[in-house]
């Protein structure tokens, strides 16, 4: 739960299939996410909204605070008067239907329980080519993505297929079963 009356939730609802609606990636205004989300919780829109920490210093003082995960997206599960209801608000570009609404919602549900987890998300360029892989055992046991090696250290690369972007957690090398060949 927030801690501060302004601070917004990472989720509002469920992430699940429902019968009234689709999820759906929605494209905002260049620095809009939080403003959409709190919109969503005005029009009872369930939606997630990943968040990170980040920090900046200024004068000696470093400020915490947390920012979008996937800068100008927010993920929403609409019905048509809600998706018009969001379009009103002049917030927002674009939705961005999931062909495959299992798929994102598995992808969502990854990045999710790995936040809830306190693994450090780390934002990752989407990858197209690499090896898939399973995790066996530890506390991201049975997530699937891809791995990357860089810089001594195994990354599991986390796909969001539908908007083409991914974040990386840090992963044990021996809890690594591979899925291709």
């Amino acid at each position: 739960m927030p801690s501060d009356k302004n601070e917004i939730s990472e989720l509002f609802g469920e992430l699940k299939l429902t019968d009234d609606g689709c999820w759906y990636a929605v494209y905002t205004k260049p620095r809009h996410e939080k403003k959409v989300a709190k919109s969503c919780i005005d029009y009872n829109i369930s939606y997630y909204l990943p968040l990170i920490e980040s920090v900046r210093y200024y004068h000696n003082r470093a400020i915490t605070f947390r920012k979008p995960l996937f800068s100008s997206y927010i993920f929403c599960n609409c019905n048509h008067t809600k998706k018009t209801q969001l379009y009103r608000t002049g917030q927002l570009c674009a939705f961005i239907e999931a062909p495959d609404q299992e798929q994102l919602l598995a992808e969502l549900k990854q990045i999710h329980y790995a936040q809830n987890e306190g693994a450090k998300l780390i934002p990752h360029k989407f990858l197209t080519r690499g090896r898939r892989v399973k995790i066996i055992r530890g506390p991201f046991k049975n997530y699937e993505g891809k791995i990357s090696y860089r810089k001594g250290a195994f990354k599991l690369v986390l796909n969001i297929d539908l908007i083409k972007q991914a974040v990386a957690i840090e992963v044990n090398a021996k809890n690594i079963a591979l899925l291709d060949e």
